[in-house]
């Protein structure tokens, strides 16, 4: 495969670790973050707070000194935002003014972007499952503005591929087994989707050096379950009780279809949550 040129934009966790992978296989890598200094030796760094310069009362001042060369002739831009707060104006600055700075600094269109939004933007509805054809209807704050942020994009860059990813999980992402080894109470009844952070970074992977990839992917597992049932694999595979169901939380959530990620990406290396959270699990003992 010739050896492409690929942008990190945001570069945490996600971002760094797919561009290990890219390094390893002979791509040169880019990362772009507001401070590079924990980013690996192995990829060119860019320190830049794209949200200043895609903030609505940006001045001249605002923008570069000058061109980076390193920002055109790009093969693809990989865009993991993070907001800085979870509110609605969080989210606002990091994906509303951070694209539209990623866009005003980019020196030429590249070859495919890639956003990695979320499912947030999917209406909750569990009598259905959800494939990449149904609308989307956001329920929350962040849910719309990341809705706004796949319309921007959409304007933004020319071939664009918009990923959403539902309840990432993994090593280090560890908040519903703290949940669940402490007791707190979940609302059993809500259907929920998950994705292990080693299948979407290779999803991500695929979709960055892919020919052809497909214009919008969602990133989930093979197995939409109740929290209920997820909580009390865990809690077996701990060895506590399951916690207790929230009074009064009525069914919710969605159920999404992962055929398109899964005919992404192959074999996902954990297709369900009890291979992903089984494994997680093994390594802690």
């Amino acid at each position: 495969m010739t050896a492409r040129r690929v942008l990190l934009a945001g570069c945490g966790d996600l971002g760094t670790r797919l561009g290990l992978r890219l390094v390893d296989q002979g791509h040169e890598v880019i990362g772009l973050r507001r401070r590079v200094a924990e980013l690996p030796d192995a990829f060119e760094t860019i320190g830049m707070d794209l949200t200043r310069f895609g903030a609505p009362a940006r001045s001249r001042a605002d923008h570069p000194a000058r061109s980076d060369s390193r920002l055109a002739d790009l093969d693809a831009v990989i865009i993991t935002l993070t907001p800085d707060e979870p509110s609605r104006a969080g989210y606002e600055r990091s994906y509303l003014d951070g694209l539209r700075g990623l866009a005003s600094v980019l020196e030429s269109q590249p070859g495919r972007v890639v956003l990695v939004s979320s499912t947030r933007v999917l209406a909750e509805d569990p009598t259905r499952v959800i494939a990449e054809d149904s609308p989307i209807a956001p329920e929350s704050g962040p849910g719309e503005v990341l809705a706004a942020a796949e319309s921007e994009a959409a304007e933004l860059f020319d071939c664009l591929t918009i990923v959403r990813p539902a309840g990432i999980y993994g090593p280090g992402r560890n908040r519903l087994i703290n949940a669940v080894r402490r007791g707190r109470p979940l609302n059993h009844q809500r259907w929920t989707n998950r994705v292990h952070r080693d299948d979407l970074v290779h999803g991500l992977e695929r979709l960055a050096l892919d020919p052809e990839p497909p214009d919008l992917v969602h990133a989930v597992d093979s197995l939409p379950a109740q929290m209920g049932v997820v909580a009390a694999f865990i809690a077996d595979r701990l060895g506590v009780s399951v916690p207790g169901h929230i009074d009064g939380e009525m069914p919710g959530g969605k159920r999404i279809d992962g055929a398109r990620f899964g005919s992404l990406v192959g074999d996902l290396t954990f297709p369900t949550y009890r291979d992903g959270f089984a494994a997680m699990l093994t390594d802690r003992s």
